[in-house]
């Protein structure tokens, strides 16, 4: 087994942005996750093309086989007054921060056993990619996610063990009343 965090796997995986070329049919999920074979083949590829999102695909070199995906969008997070004080922004007179946020991230079924930290090696792609804006584009100093508990009730857990902490502003939870199969999750870049 290849742990994607430890091991070097360059000359086994390889990260792409999808495209209709690197698109094939080999991405397959549970049937409970059906949603994100779903997006992968029939929503990704419009949403890049609109500029809503950018689906980074984890390809095993030697089949072509698709092993994992993110999706990414540009956000704002909302942290509220002890929040910030935690994490020595309390100087700062707006509430509302940059934010990268993953939109989705699944792993094909059958991988997990074969590569350890699938997900996990792709939440530091994440973080790499919002660093990577903030040395050249613009400031981004939080990564987010809307965990889906409604598919994967041990999501959260998963996050948490990935430097992620739920989101306590209320403005949130206004803003999002009708959301109640995911929870909103943040990880401060610094």
């Amino acid at each position: 087994m290849l742990d994607l965090l430890v091991d070097d796997v360059s000359e086994i995986l390889t990260i792409e942005k999808l495209s209709a070329e690197n698109l094939n049919d080999s991405f397959s999920v549970l049937n409970e996750f059906e949603e994100y074979k779903t997006f992968l083949y029939n929503d990704a590829l419009n949403y890049q093309e609109m500029f809503i999102s950018k689906t980074y695909l984890l390809i095993e070199k030697s089949t072509r086989s698709i092993i994992a995906y993110i999706s990414l969008a540009a956000d704002t997070v909302a942290l509220n007054p002890r929040e910030k004080k935690k994490f020595g922004m309390d100087d700062i007179p707006f509430m509302f921060l940059p934010a990268l946020k993953i939109t989705k991230l699944a792993v094909a079924c059958g991988y997990e056993e074969q590569y350890a930290h699938v997900g996990s090696f792709l939440i530091e792609f994440a973080c790499d990619k919002a660093f990577s804006v903030n040395n050249d584009f613009f400031s981004c100093r939080i990564v987010s996610v809307d965990a889906d508990v409604e598919h994967n009730p041990n999501v959260i857990e998963f996050y948490k063990k990935n430097g992620f902490q739920p989101m306590k502003s209320n403005i949130y939870k206004r803003k999002f009343p009708l959301r109640t199969k995911i929870v909103g999750m943040w990880r401060d870049m610094l």
